[in-house]
């Protein structure tokens, strides 16, 4: 009974109350915004937990050539949760540094101006066109008059109340224009949320991962206190119980294998991995001793959370301009004569053949960025790094094979080879009569990762059962877990990022980011929105596989040096 609970304290309790945010002398009417904030996040993931029956007992509303088919009684709701959202940005954005004032006005200057700048021909005069300019006059007016100042708890209510108004106003506009047979609130619900939607992508991608991060935290939970029993041969009993079901359950996924998904060419790009996972922790273990440091795998879980977001906004944002590029090239060839127009109809072609490229300069940016924080006596955040590296260099492998080359990068392949590799070095040390009984814990303990990775599905599959939407699942476990560990970087403080800023840009990105996957839950068509899934799937592959595979060297190193996993 106290094992089970010292792994449950170390796997759930203490991630918590180190990774959440806290009262650190917040100025008056930050904690209220925070309750106002968490409050949010809850209200959006209950209407993803609920969206199936919200979708049965309501009114779509299908607005123009949108056809979103959004339940009509979902609207109000998510007004407030995006406006309380674009709120929480802009004033945050007012403490931060310019560049991120001007980015943050932009981008809620773009919402009010969806929601309020409208043909007075389309919603029956200019009454709300008037209004809507003037509400974006004071946008501006606040950020100008409070651009040195320092925070006060009525700028959120002040800009809550414009970005609202705002909205209210284009919902009001909506109503005047349905009288001509346009209804368009749910076309601008789903022009804001198709917006905030890029915002959201960094954050559904570190969602992927949360899972991952579990996984390594119980394991090093279940070590520690295995390693803490008093009978010498415990850890051997462990071991052989652990290795009895991983073989087991090795054994039912090789029989059970797809055979064009999991056939031997699919072995390729897992034997790759394995082999750049080891040449790069190889390398990392060996500079980091120089400096007398070596990993502590309790810790890669906080350091996917501090090198995570960056990594996942420099994959969406280095295509961004891209695209953007792109899109004024296709506006501007359309003016000119038709075969100008047709060399730009598919601007999505081209930033599709980009984006192995940009995993390629990525992942080599990360694996020498690796060998830099070895070399200052930080294995473990250089580790993932280059585990991160190695996955996104192996993922633009349609570089070298070409496209009509199979070689997909199936994660159970991938595990079925490191437990190979795993077996292969546990029966060399028992060879060697070198198997004591740390070493015999730190190889059950990757047996564990690799059994408990076997079953990373145990939270999408039965969530996706209950919502009735697979899709929304990992992201919304993620997404929650993310908020409740991950926001320690809210608590820090800085001239350029007072703390304010960071508390209020940790609520923008959770509430934001879950009310964008509320949308797509409601709507359920990914053809009108982005949908979170697929990005939270690169995630769990590339951040998820990088951080099992730096656990995995972590443990290793413990055991050549016969040393507790920490």
């Amino acid at each position: 009974m106290r094992f089970l609970a010292g792994v449950l304290r170390q796997t759930l309790v203490e991630p918590v109350d180190a990774g959440r945010l806290h009262n650190l002398d917040w100025p008056y009417g930050l904690s209220a915004l925070v309750v106002a904030g968490h409050a949010m996040f809850a209200v959006a993931a209950l209407i993803v937990v609920l969206s199936g029956p919200i979708r049965r007992q309501s009114t779509l509303v299908i607005s123009g050539f949108a056809s979103v088919g959004l339940p009509e009684v979902a609207l109000w709701p998510l007004v407030v949760l995006l406006s309380f959202g674009a709120a929480s940005l802009m004033t945050a954005a007012l403490h931060g540094p310019w560049w991120l004032k001007i980015l943050g006005l932009l981008v809620v200057l773009m919402i009010t101006g969806t929601w309020t700048l409208r043909s007075p021909g389309l919603v029956g005069g200019t009454g709300w066109l008037v209004t809507g300019v003037v509400i974006l006059i004071g946008l501006v007016a606040v950020v100008v008059v409070r651009w040195r100042r320092r925070f006060a708890w009525w700028e959120f209510a002040v800009i809550w109340a414009l970005v609202g108004g705002a909205m209210a106003v284009g919902v009001g506009a909506a109503r005047e224009a349905k009288r001509f047979g346009f209804p368009i609130s749910a076309q601008l619900l789903q022009q804001t949320a198709a917006l905030l939607g890029y915002l959201a992508l960094p954050a559904a991608i570190v969602a992927g991962a949360a899972v991952a991060e579990i996984t390594v935290r119980a394991t090093v939970a279940a070590t520690r206190n295995a390693g803490r029993l008093d009978h010498h041969r415990w850890p051997y009993v462990i071991l052989a119980a652990v290795l009895l079901v991983r073989g087991a359950q090795a054994v039912r996924e090789w029989l059970n294998r797809d055979p064009v998904s999991q056939g031997l060419v699919a072995y390729l790009p897992a034997a790759v991995i394995v082999i750049g996972f080891a040449v790069v922790g190889t390398v990392v273990l060996r500079l980091a001793a120089r400096r007398g440091t070596r990993p502590v795998v309790s810790e890669l879980g906080d350091e996917l959370g501090s090198v995570g977001f960056p990594v996942a906004a420099a994959l969406i944002a280095l295509l961004l301009p891209v695209q953007v590029l792109l899109a004024v090239l296709q506006g501007l060839a359309s003016l000119a004569t038709q075969r100008l127009s047709e060399g730009f109809t598919d601007p999505s072609g081209v930033v599709g053949d980009l984006v192995d490229p940009v995993r390629v300069v990525i992942g080599m940016v990360l694996i020498v960025l690796a060998v830099v924080y070895a070399r200052r006596g930080r294995p473990g955040r250089a580790l993932l790094l280059g585990c991160i590296g190695v996955l996104l260099v192996v993922l633009a492998r349609a570089l070298v094979l070409g496209d009509t080359t199979a070689a997909p990068i199936d994660p159970d392949v991938l595990n079925l080879v490191a437990t190979a590799v795993v077996l292969v070095a546990l029966a060399v040390t028992g060879v060697r009569r070198r198997l004591t009984g740390q070493r015999a814990v730190a190889f059950a303990g990757i047996l564990i990762l690799s059994a408990l990775f076997s079953g990373r599905d145990f939270v999408s599959d039965p969530l996706g059962t209950v919502l009735g939407f697979s899709g929304a699942a990992l992201v919304l476990f993620g997404l929650t877990w993310d908020l409740l560990t991950g926001s320690r970087w809210g608590n820090g403080d800085s001239r350029r990022f007072p703390r304010p800023t960071r508390v209020l840009l940790v609520l923008t990105n959770s509430v934001l980011t879950m009310t964008v996957l509320a949308y797509a839950a409601l709507i359920r068509d990914g053809s009108t929105t982005i949908y979170l899934d697929p990005y939270a799937e690169i995630g769990n592959l590339v951040f998820g596989t990088a951080l099992l595979g730096a656990a995995v060297i972590g443990a290793f190193d413990a055991a050549w040096h016969d040393a507790p996993v920490d």
